[in-house]
């Protein structure tokens, strides 16, 4: 465990791991997650020669809990710091839902620069519904979706059974961490749930997988499709049978595509 200080004097803590000369890998939690929400993905990305760096955002995990920050674009800047700090090149970013929304904010900022590839795993780049975009949050609109956005907490998430040995190593992380605050984050999770990522994908010039989980208890699957299809560089893939957490729902096949994804445009 390391930490390094943001410009805003948070403490966020980070792990690299793998070949140190390697390509690397940057993989963003999502909201309420942790780094260790990456178990299933970080032995089989050093074995295929990877660099991989988890890190817990703000707020969550381990890294420091404070009242001010609660803007996805502040967790954006975070990363970028993440990225100047460890003075890394062109590293590939990886995120789960709001982790996937962190990714966006990044680029809004910064742009694709210093970025050679973008996964970004169940998340809608509009998260409320309107007459153009039916991918909303449960379907939210303007009138409901601050609401709807209370749901989350509740709602199972996985729709495939979650491996024993990953469960085992999720709890015993866990039981490390403080309890996720989401009254305390809610003005977070409105903020990231209010923003409108397509115009950063129709900018992007690097290649971006968008992938979902075909039973998502949050979205229509069809998000993935649809963002895609803003990009010429996009490409998408549907988990068959997955809620919103394909990476722990089907590790093996989540990591051989993403693997494979890197290989075939890491160019």
């Amino acid at each position: 465990m390391a930490f390094f200080k943001t410009n805003d004097q948070v403490a966020i803590n980070y792990q690299l791991q793998g070949n140190p000369t390697g390509q690397t890998i940057i993989f963003v939690e999502g909201y309420s997650g942790n780094e260790a929400t990456w178990c299933a993905q970080i032995s089989d990305f050093i074995q295929a020669g990877f660099r991989v760096l988890t890190y817990d955002r703000r707020n969550h995990g381990h890294s420091q809990t404070v009242p001010f920050g609660m803007q996805i674009a502040r967790h954006g800047m975070d990363l970028a710091e993440l990225i100047a700090k460890l003075n890394l090149k062109k590293p590939i970013l990886i995120g789960h839902s709001m982790g996937a929304g962190t990714i966006f904010a990044y680029l809004s900022l910064f742009g694709c620069n210093n970025i050679q590839a973008l996964v970004t795993e169940d998340q809608s780049p509009k998260a409320i519904s309107d007459d153009n975009w039916p991918f909303g949050l449960f379907n939210a609109n303007w009138q409901n979706f601050s609401k709807k956005a209370r749901l989350i907490a509740t709602t199972k998430l996985t729709r495939l059974t979650i491996n024993d040995d990953i469960k085992r190593a999720l709890g015993l992380a866990y039981s490390s961490y403080q309890p996720f605050d989401f009254q305390f984050n809610y003005p977070l999770l409105i903020d990231s749930l209010v923003q409108d990522w397509r115009p950063e994908i129709k900018n992007e010039t690097v290649r971006h997988l968008f992938l979902a989980g075909s039973a998502s208890p949050l979205w229509s699957c069809e998000h993935a499709k649809s963002a895609a299809s803003l990009n010429p560089l996009a490409e998408d893939y549907v988990f068959q049978g997955a809620g919103h957490i394909p990476h722990l729902e089907s590790p093996k096949e989540f990591n051989q595509l993403v693997i494979n994804f890197i290989h075939n445009n890491n160019n």
